[in-house]
């Protein structure tokens, strides 16, 4: 299936998506990074987090990419956790900034933030990680 990259006019002027993010979502490989999941999968949701972010931070170029959605609550009590690429950076730079959304901000800047995808992506893997040994760790208990 066809990645959804935003393809509509609603993107900041002069964003581009860093070639890292490219890569890794035109590879078009299984991407185990459980609980996160990459929106390029879901057009819909895609849109509905994009709209969210828009009038939650109007004057904000955020671009969300990833989502935490745990609806066990393992994670985060269940609350939805966005990484959005933050598309009013310098030129040539794209930041990830993390929404939260059990400790809402006025601002984006306000919350966890990476210099870049692979940054993000590298911490990602190991957040994949922990998490899938909680799982084991819950369902040894049996919490499951």
């Amino acid at each position: 299936m066809k990645p959804f990259l935003y393809d509509l006019p609603i993107l900041p002027n002069s964003f581009e998506f860093p070639v890292g993010y490219l890569d890794v979502v035109l590879a078009d490989e299984f991407l185990d990074i459980k609980p996160w999941r990459l929106l390029s999968k879901d057009m819909a949701t895609s849109l509905f987090y994009y709209s969210s972010m828009l009038l939650k931070f109007s004057g904000a170029a955020v671009v969300p990419f990833a989502i935490i959605q745990d609806e066990s609550g393992l994670y985060n009590d269940g609350w939805v956790v966005l990484a959005c690429f933050d598309g009013g950076g310098k030129e040539g730079t794209t930041g990830v900034r993390i929404y939260d959304y059990s400790k809402p901000k006025l601002s984006p800047w306000d919350n966890l933030s990476y210099s870049g995808f692979s940054e993000w992506f590298s911490a990602a893997k190991e957040e994949s990680s922990r998490y899938k040994a909680e799982q084991v760790e819950d369902k040894d208990k049996g919490y499951s």
